[in-house]
């Protein structure tokens, strides 16, 4: 059997092991452990009924006709029907202030026409460069057309101050489009 100091050894060890796992979690104090702050997602949204129920009308009522203005056709011009530059012009492109524009990634370009002939294409843009237009081409995605473009630019307004001269030198209607690089 086991001596009694064996036992007190045993017994001793014990009570310390039991000292060190407890005494520090009695004397550390009251725990406070981070909550986080639970939002609950509601089951199904509250629908007003208003939104629901259809408005009825009145046999008084009077349908008032729709007027619907007629598009204006938008024929594009082929090169050889475009005018050239005029070259005794003195329209130049408007001057332009350097200012800041919020970023909302948005840029605008002018589209003046869709030509087929990429000789009078690089012409004209070179014409329009020469009077100070930042133009440029770009081939349509079937890649018979080729688009003559003047920008881009991030102020939809400082493009459309641009479309007078540009149809006072080369006679095409040109509109304002989205750029797509």
């Amino acid at each position: 059997m086991s001596s009694p100091l064996q036992n007190r050894l045993v017994g001793t060890l014990i009570l310390v092991a039991l000292a060190v796992i407890i005494i520090p979690d009695v004397l550390d104090g009251e725990k406070k452990e981070p909550v986080e702050p639970m939002e609950t997602i509601p089951l199904k949204p509250a629908v007003e009924e208003q939104l629901q129920k259809p408005e009825t009308l009145s046999d008084t009522t009077v349908a008032e006709p729709v007027t619907v203005e007629e598009a204006s056709s938008n024929v594009e011009k082929t090169a050889d029907e475009a005018a050239s530059v005029q070259e005794d012009s003195n329209v130049q492109a408007p001057p332009r202030e350097p200012a800041e524009f919020a970023v909302d990634g948005k840029a605008w370009v002018i589209q003046l026409g869709a030509f087929s002939q990429e000789d009078s294409v690089k012409r004209l843009i070179s014409q329009l460069q020469a009077k100070g237009f930042a133009a440029y081409s770009q081939e349509t995605s079937g890649g018979s057309l080729i688009r003559v473009l003047v920008g881009p630019d991030t102020s939809k307004t400082e493009l459309e101050k641009q479309l007078t001269p540009l149809k006072e030198l080369t006679g095409l209607e040109g509109k304002v489009i989205t750029y797509r690089p």
